[in-house]
């Protein structure tokens, strides 16, 4: 008997995968400074201080990181809800979330909170990339107990995190 062919793309699992198109193809030469952030790019990288050792000048010209584009565009790489955050918690879970985004920050300058908003009783998070997103939900649950449930895109590139206190349910 012959199996009916496959409808749905598999390329993702055979080692393709996409690029993020914020990151630019070409290595620039010298030092560039993001001129929303004040983020530093050197030989790939991008930091929040200047590299250390290099003596040449840092071009300073209209040049904006991968996540100050991303958050222009409004083009979010993971999302994060939040469900049953009473109006008392409110305060003390948004220090948790900014907490974690400045810890995250000092490793990779690009991952970023984009926006915060209160969504149908709770709270939507939209982040830069997709790891920022994970480790926000990591650091919620471990704060405040609950259920954590993950959502990946086909291309594993957008994750949706939701975050439920009462530990009942996943997404709807």
């Amino acid at each position: 008997m012959r199996s009916a062919p496959k409808k749905y793309n598999t390329l993702y699992k055979k080692g393709h995968s996409e690029r993020d198109m914020y990151l630019p193809r070409l290595d620039p030469k010298g030092v560039i400074q993001c001129s929303g952030c004040g983020a530093f790019h050197y030989r790939r990288h991008w930091t929040l201080t200047p590299p250390a050792g290099f003596s040449g000048e840092i071009r300073r010209h209209l040049v904006f990181c991968p996540a100050c584009l991303k958050i222009h565009d409004r083009f979010p790489g993971g999302e994060l809800t939040l469900r049953g955050v009473e109006a008392g918690e409110r305060g003390e879970i948004a220090s948790i979330l900014r907490n974690e985004e400045s810890r995250a920050r000092e490793k990779n300058p690009l991952e970023r909170i984009m926006r915060m908003d209160a969504a149908n009783g709770g709270w939507r998070v939209e982040t830069t990339t997709e790891k920022l997103a994970q480790r926000l939900g990591r650091s919620i649950k471990k704060a405040r107990g609950g259920k954590l449930v993950y959502k990946w895109g086909h291309n594993r590139k957008f994750v949706r995190v939701v975050w439920d206190k009462s530990g009942a349910g996943g997404a709807k």
